[in-house]
């Protein structure tokens, strides 16, 4: 690579726009520099066939940026936390503990009975309670519905398509389907409007087949990311249990889960407002609502990268406490957590990919110094 190509690489990565890969080569390379480690030697280092790109780094003097981001990155974890970095030869994982040191985490398996991620799956219930499997369903026309088209494309996405003439029949007799997705699910799904939606794990989403009246509204339990179709004469709307969102067309990620003692509503691009039975507040792009049990609705500024984190194939901690973390895993992986003695206090922050295996998150964690066990389809944290 020449001068001039890592160049516009570090200009990418200070502006945010670089990709995870690239991200990862050079946290990785500013770890060694900044640590006075020397360049890895090809036979040690995984980023040997990068090499070229590691000198042009080199060479380039004006790195303040690229440091500085780097540096609040490691200032944020707390002690025994941990930086993971992703690549496609593999994870690396941070530690700050009494010194910086960089620790790779092979790939292979270390159980035989490991545990696979989650993937494409979700049952799509009809309006007349016929379900579909939608995992086992192939591409093509799946469905039709009140003369509803419901077709699953190449890449698993549900789109349902539906004629102005159906429309206006529908206008006199609306029907519901919902799409729900188990432990270790997750789904896209393209709604009658144009809007996307994606679920996480253990969520549902319940919508009218073909949007008619004067809002759009869905129902939803869990989590999801949402790509609203812009309609300003038709406004778009959000329930959970708790709260709802009002929106025109905008992009934004819903955490309801039940299980949580609050669900949040981050705002990516556009605007929402946000309601619960006492309160209501406005968001703009980097924003968060918190709602708390007890109806306590509040916001805050928050890392929208990590936010979305999930749809981006990815977990994400800052500071997070080892139930959090388990939580997700457990939804993610379709597994039962136990606490043996008591819960540790540890905190964990980074990055892990969702599309490790089992046993990869646990050797990931445990450099924190927890320790867990796995026994078929639970997971154990030892004293």
């Amino acid at each position: 690579m020449k001068k001039r190509e890592a160049q516009e690489l570090l200009n990418r990565y200070v502006d945010g726009t670089c990709t995870p890969e690239e991200k990862a080569l050079i946290d990785h390379w500013y770890l060694m520099e900044s640590s006075r480690q020397k360049l890895p030697d090809e036979n040690e280092d995984p980023f040997s066939e990068k090499s070229e790109i590691w000198q042009a780094i080199s060479e380039i003097n004006h790195l303040q940026g690229a440091r500085g981001r780097v540096r609040k990155i490691i200032l944020k974890t707390s002690i025994a936390a941990s930086l993971i970095f992703m690549l496609g030869a593999g994870a690396y994982f941070y530690t700050q503990q009494k010194t910086e040191q960089l620790v790779k985490i092979d790939k292979t398996p270390t159980q035989n009975n490991d545990i696979d991620p989650g993937g494409n799956k979700a049952v799509l219930t009809l309006a007349d309670g016929s379900k579909i499997l939608l995992d086992n369903t192939g591409q093509g026309h799946i469905a039709t519905q009140s003369g509803i088209q419901i077709s699953k494309s190449s890449d698993g996405s549900i789109t349902y398509q539906i004629s102005q003439k159906e429309a206006v029949k529908q206008s006199k007799s609306i029907v519901y389907n919902t799409i729900e997705t188990p432990k270790g699910g997750k789904y896209h799904i393209i709604l009658p409007d144009g809007s996307n939606i994606w679920l996480n794990a253990a969520s549902s989403l319940r919508f009218p087949a073909a949007f008619t009246g004067k809002e759009r509204s869905v129902e939803l339990k869990g989590e999801a990311y949402f790509e609203i179709a812009k309609n300003k004469n038709i406004p778009f709307r959000v329930h959970t249990d708790d709260i709802n969102i009002l929106v025109t067309g905008t992009q934004f990620n819903v955490m309801a889960y039940k299980d949580e003692n609050y669900s949040t509503t981050t705002l990516v691009e556009g605007s929402v407002e946000v309601r619960n039975s006492s309160q209501n507040i406005s968001l703009v792009p980097g924003e968060q609502a918190i709602n708390k049990t007890g109806n306590s609705l509040s916001k805050k500024e928050v890392d929208i990268e990590g936010a979305i984190a999930w749809k981006n194939g990815l977990f994400r901690f800052n500071n997070s406490d080892i139930q959090y973390v388990m939580r997700q895993i457990s939804r993610w992986y379709d597994v039962s957590v136990e606490y043996q003695g008591k819960i540790p206090h540890n905190h964990f922050g980074g990055y892990i990919s969702r599309d490790s295996k089992l046993s990869q998150v646990i050797k990931m964690l445990e450099l924190s110094g927890v320790k867990f066990s796995v026994e078929d389809k639970k997971i154990i944290i030892l004293p």
